[in-house]
């Protein structure tokens, strides 16, 4: 009688266990180990309106949304330009004043990009700026090359 209680009550706990383990804290996410800089801030404020201009560039239902969020784009490009990227300070000092003048002329590419897609917007080409949309990804990946900061991998 003892030895059925006894497994009974084994097979039992064995199997709650892992609703019981399921019930614990779990970790909070790891916080990257770089400090966010007003840079990287001002840049996640434009990628997160650049990415819902791009899913919606060709419909022009939305064309007043779309220009608001190239508003918001331009704002934060233009606020970004004076700034310097995180990795400047991985240069040379000789090279770092280049650098930076590098970055601000991609910069002035950019605003003038997205200046462009503002017109097209506004005279109602949304053909013509799903094209500079593309140009501003080409210009964003040979920039992001030269001017981010790798990833590390994990």
């Amino acid at each position: 009688m003892k030895n059925r209680l006894l497994i009974a009550s084994t097979c039992i706990a064995l199997a709650f266990a892992p609703f019981a383990r399921a019930e614990e804290a779990k970790p909070a996410a790891p916080k990257s180990d770089a400090p966010e800089t007003e840079l990287g801030g001002k840049m996640e404020k434009l990628n997160g309106a650049y990415r819902k201009l791009k899913r919606q560039i060709a419909d022009p239902s939305k064309n007043t949304e779309s220009l608001a969020l190239v508003g918001t784009v331009k704002a934060q490009a233009e606020a970004s330009l004076n700034l310097k990227p995180e990795i400047t300070t991985t240069k040379p000092a000789a090279d770092q004043a280049k650098f930076v003048e590098s970055y601000q002329t991609e910069m002035k590419k950019m605003i003038e990009l997205v200046t462009k897609l503002e017109v097209a917007l506004k005279a109602g080409k949304n053909d013509e700026a799903a094209k500079m949309i593309a140009d501003l990804d080409a210009q964003q990946k040979s920039s992001h090359k030269e001017f981010r900061k790798p990833k590390q991998k994990q």
